[in-house]
């Protein structure tokens, strides 16, 4: 088929429409006092009715920092000394719903408080195939505001590739679909959204999957962690219509003692304490998943441990062998300290097991 060809066939389809009126201004006209700035949620990083995407690799503390951000707006309180104009926080928990819940128990045991407003939605929900559950979450938003009596601003959705399923995360067509589904849920649910999602192998390349998804999102922040002094870096690494690319936020992770567990065990989660930011440094490739695993364990018990114990708590996820291997790479580079066997976070209590 020649060009002509594909010209006329647009020019008898479009024949059938009435041309549709547009919306238009001269600039001539524009009120020159008047201004239009991003109406922030939280300021400086999330605007309303706006699309966001945390990222970061495993272990990063990406999460613990989503379920932070999410309580700040839903108690209408400062987040990291930046203003937030608050409201109702819906989390649609399609990774772990058990850990979301988990890791807010956490929050809500060390900030003394109970979170209002804050729904955590624990049923899968797939943004790829067709749009049903688009529509499912649409109707609960304003079923929740109005049971709640209150407007929902926020809608944290853990993770991209759970909200996805089936779809080809590298694929441009598969992956505007999903971004057409949660627009519509911005734009018909009045609110902000902010997806948790991972980066790629290669940690110097952004975001895993489709280059578009990072033009398509109003703001963009990664999430790093330094293993040699256990903090952790949230830098803003697009904003569309706001000032701040390039800030960076320091926060590190703090254990919570939840209780016993199956077996006796003390059990422990974590929260997000404010932190000074770790020096910038060029990105290279990204550590082991064992290792960032080996990091939030030792984060998370608060002091050393024997070799053996941290092997048997990975029992069943990684071979014990592996673990050894990566532990003792840890040590020989100073990500991990060892005295009599007993391994620990640099800068933190050795301790005993």
């Amino acid at each position: 088929m020649t060009k002509a060809d594909v010209l006329m066939a647009i020019d008898a389809k479009a024949a059938k429409y009435a041309p549709r009126a547009l919306s238009y201004e001269l600039a001539e006209q524009l009120d020159a006092d008047a201004t239009e700035f991003a109406d922030e949620l939280i300021e400086g990083l999330i605007g309303r009715i706006s699309m966001a995407v945390l990222y970061g690799d495993s272990n990063s503390g990406k999460t613990f920092l989503g379920i932070d951000m999410g309580g700040a707006v839903a108690r209408k309180i400062e987040w990291m000394d930046r203003q937030v104009d608050g409201g109702m926080v819906v989390y649609l928990a399609t990774e772990s719903p058990a850990s979301v819940r988990n890791r807010l128990r956490a929050y809500q045991r060390h900030h003394a408080c109970i979170v209002p407003n804050f729904v955590i939605v624990s049923s899968p929900i797939n943004l790829f195939d067709g749009a049903a559950d688009t529509a499912a979450v649409i109707a609960l938003i304003q079923q929740l505001e109005s049971d709640l009596g209150a407007k929902c601003e926020l809608v944290i959705g853990d993770t991209l590739a759970r909200l996805s399923a089936g779809a080809n995360e590298n694929s441009g067509e598969d992956m505007t679909t999903v971004l057409a589904h949660l627009d519509r849920i911005k734009d018909q649910a009045r609110t902000a959204v902010l997806l948790i999602h991972h980066c790629g192998k290669d940690a110097a390349k952004g975001m895993r999957g489709w280059s578009g998804l990072r033009a398509a999102v109003d703001t963009e922040l990664e999430v790093t962690s330094d293993d040699l002094t256990g903090t952790h870096s949230l830098e803003i690494t697009k904003q569309r219509d706001m000032a701040g690319k390039g800030n960076r936020i320091g926060f590190r992770l703090a254990p919570v003692q939840m209780g016993l567990g199956k077996w006796g065990k003390l059990q422990t989660s974590c929260v997000v304490v404010a932190a000074d930011a770790p020096a910038k440094t060029g990105k290279s490739k990204r550590p082991s998943e064992i290792a960032g695993a080996i990091v939030e364990m030792l984060t998370a018990h608060g002091t050393g441990c024997l070799k053996g114990r941290i092997a048997k708590h990975f029992e069943g996820r990684y071979d014990s062998s592996a673990v050894y291997r990566e532990i003792k790479k840890m040590t020989g580079d100073g990500r991990l300290v060892e005295s009599a066997g007993v391994v620990a976070l640099p800068g933190r209590p050795g301790g005993s097991a």
